[in-house]
């Protein structure tokens, strides 16, 4: 067969305008979705709808035709490609491929394939060979059959190009959701369907990076809508495609944050639930790899970053994985992570593998409990550190000792005993009672801060006793119930909140505020909460956070409120208001007035400079005014606490961990209670204690955890974790129940009946400030 020039066949009729160019690709691509339909596979239905197409065109013609010379082989060529007619010459149709892979066409004869440039004047653009689009109206009709539906569902479903374009094109995300509802709620179909998906993720992840348009992410957006992702059987789907999701380039991420942060809560909610459901599964099931299982956690961060910053759809602990709280060795999981990895500097954390991954690097998994082990792991290895790092400074001064002078001797001697305190297991402080802030103070600051890691064991001077836990809580309750007295000074009680804040004129040393810092960290690496009484404020400002109006409010109220007032005010500022940039206020009796800014007192609030005013009222206040103390409070905070460990808590969550959770669950308590002094759970008085304990309101059972553990705050890990014992005190009497509370200890008499159980434990923890403690 020769080839035909095509300029000649040109020059032999009129030229093809845009008009019949159009009108051909049109009736090319009708031609091909109906043989699709009919279960054709692409490159038969190509041929197919050529073929007509000759057939169409030929019949049309004004010249005469001539038979063909004999049948050569095609010649097969990449895209893009010219399809002309032996005689009876025909104006020439162009078929350009709509993507750079090459097309294997084949026709039967008479056609000549003749390769031109993609520019040809007469081209007509025709998509690859692709499935009809997948409407609803499709799927409702009964135009197919069975086998050709599935060939349909397969094709569409196992392609990346194909469920972009081609699965309900230009449709609503509702339209998408009865799409695919239809087609999951018929069991062939629906096998059909995951069994294309599986085809689907199993492609290389290095396709992603090569999604760089919108309109790439479709796919996701339609199999995000699957209504069988909630399957177990679907587990794998949700891991592969979350892995090809983690390799998307930043560009597109932001666009999957954009799409998503658009969703209702409802949406959004589900999303967060089906994750959640994987990495639960992965875990108790043990079965799915890993880079699945990180993948996915990573789309769980998109889904917290839109919670943080974009809209707030759950509260933050909603993110919490409950299987990764309680199955995950957290031992193992922190060897891995980057928190460890930044205590070697050798080690890049670039070059890490999607399954070398921890749950550590994704924080908002991981509840305060978690954390807080997280935490003493990190203790632990810095404390390991430090003693191999002393054993080997004092293993090279011995072997060099032999040629010291005296005075090398006396250096060799000084960190020989450094070394052997940091070989001790324990920080020990000595205290007397009467003296307890002075003297743990001049030892507290001398310490370092991997000995300020070490369990704390705390002795009374002149007392005998051995701390297994009751003395070190006796301390604590003891030095933060004076320093935090505001009748000491430090710190300003608000009288709305009746929470503390430092006083800016305290007379007290910044060492002191700095004890207090050390005294908080050494709580939260002991285990003990803490009566404390600090605003959020105080919380954020520890990690690092910037404050705004809203701590000022949530602190000071009265304040708060006086400054929103004045930024929402819709009259004059300046005459009504009359303010000049400066604070002023009462210290002594006498007022102090500071400038907010240089010259403030020549400079008035006006409506213009308002929102300037309040930024630097916020500043002075919470910052500016309690630089000294303050300061001295974070430096000591941080020389106990201070790591990467601690990036992992939220703020609210570093509360928790100080001062325990407002969840009073004592059902659990009852649960692990043990029982002393000829009392059982089966004794008459222990059964009417907990139908009356029960019965209480909230606050009664906060008044009852003060009274027997000093605090009204739970442990992090909840009452089930806590040590609690009743002890009998005596037989059947008027007198009122009394408690250890460093030991977390109750001692009840046999009272005679439940009322009288009743009437004399409300009037003790009614009482109990200064009153049967014990």
């Amino acid at each position: 067969m020769e080839r035909q020039d095509p300029s000649t066949s040109a020059a032999s009729s009129s030229p093809m305008t845009a008009e019949d160019a159009a009108a051909l690709k049109e009736k090319f691509q009708q031609m091909y979705m109906e043989l699709i339909a009919t279960g054709l596979t692409p490159n038969d239905a190509v041929a197919e709808a050529l073929t007509r197409l000759y057939a169409t065109t030929a019949s049309t013609a004004n010249t005469g035709s001539s038979a063909a010379p004999p049948a050569q082989p095609p010649t097969l060529q990449a895209a893009p490609v010219i399809i002309t007619p032996q005689p009876p010459p025909a104006p020439p149709l162009a078929v350009v491929a709509a993507t750079p892979v090459p097309v294997v066409v084949v026709a039967p004869s008479p056609v000549g394939v003749v390769a031109v440039p993609t520019t040809a004047p007469s081209a007509a653009l025709v998509p690859p060979p692709r499935p009809p689009a997948l409407t609803l109206a499709l799927l409702q009709s009964n135009d197919l059959s069975l086998s050709n539906m599935q060939t349909l569902v397969y094709e569409t479903f196992s392609h990346s190009d194909h469920l972009n374009v081609s699965c309900f094109p230009g449709h609503s995300r509702h339209d998408i959701q009865q799409g695919l509802s239809l087609l999951a709620s018929h069991p062939v179909l629906a096998n059909t369907m995951g069994n294309a998906l599986q085809s689907w993720v199993n492609q290389p992840w290095s396709n992603s990076k090569k999604w760089t348009q919108p309109t790439d992410l479709h796919q996701f957006w339609v199999v995000l809508e699957h209504p069988l992702l909630f399957d177990p059987e679907y587990r794998q789907v949700v891991g592969g495609m979350a892995k090809l999701m983690y390799f998307l380039d930043d560009g597109m991420k932001a666009a999957v944050l954009a799409r998503w942060a658009g969703y209702s809560e409802d949406d959004l909610h589900r999303l967060l639930d089906v994750f959640h459901q994987f990495i639960t599964l992965a875990l108790v099931g043990a079965e799915l790899k890993m880079d699945m299982l990180f993948a996915v956690c990573d789309l769980l961060r998109l889904l917290h970053e839109i919670n943080e910053k974009s809209r707030k759809f759950c509260e933050f602990s909603a993110f919490y994985n409950d299987a990764v709280n309680s199955e995950l060795n957290l031992l193992t999981d922190y060897a891995n992570s980057g928190v460890f990895l930044k205590h070697r500097p050798t080690t890049h954390q670039s070059t890490r593998q999607l399954s070398e991954l921890s749950f550590c690097d994704f924080p908002f998994i991981l509840d305060p409990a978690s954390k807080s082990l997280v935490l003493h792991f990190d203790a632990e290895y810095q404390q390991r550190r430090t003693v191999h790092g002393s054993l080997a400074s004092t293993a090279s001064t011995t072997t060099s000792s032999s040629t010291s002078t005296t005075h090398e001797t006396l250096s060799t001697s000084s960190s020989t005993s450094s070394t052997l305190d940091n070989l001790m297991p324990y920080l020990v402080l000595r205290v007397r009672r009467e003296f307890v802030v002075p003297d743990a103070l001049q030892q507290l600051v001398q310490a370092t801060s991997e000995q300020l890691k070490k369990p704390l064991k705390v002795k009374f001077i002149g007392e005998e006793g051995v701390d297994e836990g009751g003395v070190k809580k006796e301390f604590f309750q003891i030095i933060i119930r004076q320093l935090l007295d505001p009748d000491f000074g430090m710190f300003l009680s608000d009288e709305d909140t009746h929470t503390l804040w430092f006083n800016c004129d305290s007379l007290e040393s910044s060492m002191e505020f700095e004890l207090i810092g050390i005294l908080l960290g050494l709580a939260i690496y002991n285990g003990v909460i803490l009566d404390l009484h600090f605003p959020p404020l105080v919380y954020k400002k520890l990690m690092e956070q910037s404050v705004t109006l809203s701590d000022v409010e949530a602190s000071q109220p009265a304040l708060g409120r006086g400054l929103r007032q004045l930024l929402s005010f819709d009259g004059d500022v300046e005459s009504v208001f009359q303010r000049s940039f400066q604070v002023s206020y009462q210290v002594f009796g006498e007022i102090k007035t500071v400038d907010l800014v240089p010259n403030g007192s020549q400079i008035n609030v006006t409506n213009l400079n308002r929102e300037e005013y309040v930024a630097k009222y916020v500043q002075y206040v919470t910052t500016d005014s309690v630089e000294r103390q303050y300061g001295a409070f974070h430096r000591g905070f941080h020389l106990v606490c201070g790591g990467h460990a601690l990036a992992l808590f939220r703020c609210e969550e570093l509360e928790l961990l100080l001062c325990g959770s407002p969840d009073l669950d004592f059902e659990a308590l009852e649960s692990v209670t043990q029982y002393d002094s000829g009392f059982s759970e089966h004794s008459d008085v222990i059964k009417y204690f907990w139908t009356v304990v029960h019965g209480f309101t909230v606050d009664e059972k906060k008044q009852l955890l003060k009274f027997c553990t000093g605090s009204d705050r739970v442990p992090i890990r909840g009452l089930s974790e806590m040590a609690f014992v009743i002890s009998r005190n005596g037989p059947d009497s008027n007198k009122l129940p009394t408690a250890h509370t460093c030991f977390n200890h109750l001692l009840l008499p046999e009272y005679s009946s439940m009322d009288k159980l009743k009437e004399r434990l409300l009037i003790a923890i009614s009482q109990s400030e200064g009153f049967g403690l014990l």
